[in-house]
């Protein structure tokens, strides 16, 4: 199992969102999962999985340690309307990215046309 440790929490009443930085110790593992770490913060913080997105996920050379930025949204249409499409693509399960980014990339073609 992996540690996380919440460094700050800050609420974003403007943009209806909280800003959690964490660090992970992962001693004699690997990088841990984007999606577990995802739905380990959403437990800690009492928020849905869903409305819960990683911004970043920095490893550091030679530590087995990560620091990143994860974002819970109070609602699914303020977070529909903010996080980036990429972002929204990569805290999905791998069985259901590629079709997401087809899908994305079809409108992005329709658009142009």
């Amino acid at each position: 199992m992996v540690n996380i440790n919440i460094i700050s929490v800050e609420d974003n009443p403007i943009l209806h969102r909280t800003e959690i930085k964490f660090e992970i110790e992962h001693l004699g593992m690997g990088s841990p999962n984007r999606i577990e770490v995802r739905d380990k913060l959403a437990a800690l913080q009492s928020a849905k999985t869903e409305l819960t997105f990683l911004r970043t996920m920095k490893t550091h050379f030679g530590r087995p340690s990560v620091i990143g930025l994860a974002i819970i949204y109070e609602d699914e249409e303020t977070a529909q309307k903010l996080e980036p499409k990429y972002s929204q693509i990569r805290n999905i399960p791998k069985e259901k990215r590629d079709d997401a980014w087809k899908e994305a990339k079809s409108k992005k073609k329709k658009k142009k046309k």
